[in-house]
């Protein structure tokens, strides 16, 4: 692993990916980005520069209460992105 590399981001997409499949919403990868972008403008990043820190976050990732906060949030942004699909486009 060289250089920096926020670890809540792929922790964020990998629990899009298990709910976001659940619901009956756009299932589209501007959905799925707009999803993530709304997670992760609610959630601390976790910035790592070595395969301990990987590691590391993947434990706490996992306790019970980060895991919860996790969950809520990108839930919450399933739900706001999927009653309004696509809001954040240029169309006018």
């Amino acid at each position: 692993m060289t250089g920096l590399v926020n670890l809540m981001e792929e922790t964020v997409l990998e629990k899009i990916d298990q709910l976001w499949g659940q619901t009956e919403y756009c299932k589209c990868e501007k959905c799925r980005m707009d999803i993530a972008a709304y997670a992760l403008n609610r959630l601390p990043p976790r910035y790592v520069q070595s395969f301990e820190g990987k590691m590391l976050h993947q434990f706490e990732s996992r306790t019970t209460q980060t895991d919860v906060e996790i969950t809520a949030v990108v839930f919450q942004g399933i739900k706001i992105v999927g009653e309004e699909p696509h809001k954040n486009t240029n169309e006018y």
